[in-house]
């Protein structure tokens, strides 16, 4: 993706967010539907290893609304570093377990880029998949019409979570992305991988990741990002759930 920063849109959206959560702290349950609510402030934005800010901070939050079904829907949002500076994703899918070691989550989530009606091309569509064993996640997200109109792309990842001791939680995740065109230079897939730490303090959810993919800086250049959107970096975040 593509990556000229204005944080005003994306700051009115996660403090509305804010405001409609703190009319309930906890989330309700009516009729076997839930109501959530999350905030994050992050140093950047990282889309499957790949800035979105330009290594600068980003301000994200988003609702959910769950079923006791196991049905779901969301929205979520951040500020980016193109498309007049905000991004929007609606989601929609189910998820169950199957027993207390194994579940599953399918469904479809759309990429918006709000700020600029006139040029649509961001905007694209995508459906997932995933499943859950024990603590190894496997899945992938599948478009036929990925951003900026550059036809199908697959992406598949793994994850692996090790809880350590003293609440401190460990994410180890190797993720590719296949591409229709070569986009990295004559290259038409990339590779990405992170290690995430984690911990619980007083109710915020504190973040911090190593993140790099294989890509290098000259054709992360040539695709139109920044030398560094591509490269090796170290993340901080914190989250709040409400």
């Amino acid at each position: 993706m593509k990556p000229a920063l204005r944080l005003l849109p994306a700051t009115l959206l996660v403090a509305s967010s804010l405001v409609m959560a703190e009319d309930s702290t906890e989330a309700e349950t009516v009729a076997g539907f839930s109501l959530s609510g999350n905030i994050t402030l992050t140093t950047d934005y990282l889309y499957r290893g790949l800035s979105q800010t330009t290594g600068d901070p980003a301000l994200q939050g988003g609702f959910d609304l769950t079923h006791d079904s196991g049905l779901y829907l969301g929205i979520w949002g951040s500020n980016v570093d193109f498309a007049d500076s905000l991004e929007l994703e609606y989601y929609a899918g189910y998820s169950a377990a199957i027993n207390e070691d194994f579940s599953y989550d399918v469904g479809a989530l759309y990429y918006d880029y709000p700020s600029d009606p006139t040029d649509p091309k961001g905007d694209f569509l995508e459906y997932y998949a995933s499943v859950n064993w024990k603590s190894l996640t496997l899945g992938f997200n599948y478009s036929d019409d990925f951003f900026a109109e550059t036809g199908n792309a697959l992406y598949y990842y793994g994850s692996y979570d090790v809880d350590l001791p003293k609440g401190f939680g460990l994410t180890l995740y190797l993720a590719k992305q296949d591409l229709d065109e070569a986009t990295f230079g004559n290259d038409d897939s990339y590779t990405h991988y992170s290690l995430s730490l984690s911990k619980e303090v007083l109710g915020i959810e504190l973040g911090l990741s190593w993140s790099d993919t294989d890509i290098s800086k000259a054709d992360c250049a040539g695709a139109g990002f920044s030398r560094n959107d591509c490269a090796s970096t170290v993340v901080f975040s914190m989250s709040k759930s409400m």
